[in-house]
């Protein structure tokens, strides 16, 4: 029995099989995109729960207008208006916890007993890929299903592009985004000295897309020397046009062409949680297997914060 398992007070295969499901389940939170496309409620989730219920506040109905219109005879008294209070409104949303992905792996009994870290981290990093790309795909397919087209450039291609024409193109993205109330213009610190904004406009691209991108004189490279960065991960690659661009391989080219979307943390919500971890011995032969079942859910509030345009990005 190892050192750890003796520390834990259990068995060495139920030791490892907790310990890699912590570990996992830590991890997952710093890979692929989705951490930085939507808000994460997993921590919210209680512990036999298959849904959670968001209240998610809507600012349309708050009422703004001008009380005291003032005469252009400045000897002559301007008039008072009367104030409409309109009803306070928090719209009401269940997200519903329908995916289920896992890993599993089976391994000789002597190699549990003889492995070193280094085993056993070879097991957590591909299993965290293998979760983290199913995790990925869902979000970022449920994101591309509700938003909106770009209206002026539904599609685009980008193998025919000049100088300026990618950067132009985002330029387009955000400033939709902007005309839909989802990047708002002016930071709320300059007005009431807060925290500022609280998210960042983002967009998400693919490793053919984002070789265009690299081309731009506009693109600015993430400075990863600078450990007070806000973006850590590789998956962030710079900024343009206002917008975080954001590098996922999980992101495919059908046929020549890629569906690039764009859009603010705020307007997708997920969350997930463990299932299950077990690790159990085969029954005809000196052999574990172990297993991890997670289950996931992802809920789109607000479309019209979200953006996609039709890249074509090879000629091939």
């Amino acid at each position: 029995m190892s050192q750890n398992a003796f520390q834990l007070g259990v068995s060495p295969y139920n030791a490892v099989a907790e310990k890699w499901s912590k570990v996992l389940l830590k991890n997952l939170r710093v890979t692929g995109v989705f951490r930085h496309i939507g808000v994460d409620h997993s921590s919210e989730l209680a512990a036999n729960a298959d849904s959670l219920h968001l209240r998610i506040v809507d600012d349309t109905a708050i009422n703004v207008g001008e009380y005291y219109t003032r005469s252009e005879d400045p000897q002559v008294a301007g008039n008072e208006g009367s104030i409409v209070y309109a009803d306070a409104k928090v719209n009401k949303h269940t997200l519903q916890l329908t995916e289920s992905p896992y890993a599993a792996v089976g391994f000789e009994d002597y190699a549990l007993k003889f492995s070193d870290v280094n085993f056993q981290a070879e097991i957590i990093e591909g299993a965290k890929h293998k979760i983290a790309r199913q995790l990925d795909t869902m979000i970022m397919d449920a994101i591309i299903a509700a938003a909106q087209t770009l209206t002026d450039t539904p599609e685009f291609d980008a193998t025919a592009a000049g100088e300026g024409d990618m950067y132009d193109l985002l330029l387009q993205i955000s400033a939709k985004l902007k005309e839909e109330g989802a990047i708002t213009l002016a930071n709320p610190s300059d007005l009431f000295g807060d925290k500022g904004m609280k998210g960042v406009p983002y967009v998400v691209v693919n490793p053919a897309t984002m070789r265009y991108i690299l081309k731009e004189p506009a693109f600015v490279k993430v400075d990863f020397t600078d450990k007070n960065a806000m973006w850590k991960a590789g998956t962030v690659r710079g900024t343009i046009a206002g917008l975080m661009v954001l590098e996922s391989s999980n992101l495919p080219t059908v046929a020549n062409y890629v569906n690039v979307f764009a859009g603010v943390k705020e307007a997708t919500h997920y969350a997930i949680k463990t299932v299950t971890t077990r690790m159990m011995p085969a029954e005809d032969k000196f052999r574990m297997l172990w297993s991890t079942l997670y289950a996931a859910g992802v809920l789109v509030t607000q479309p019209k914060a979200l953006v996609k345009v039709r890249v074509k990005v090879s000629n091939a």
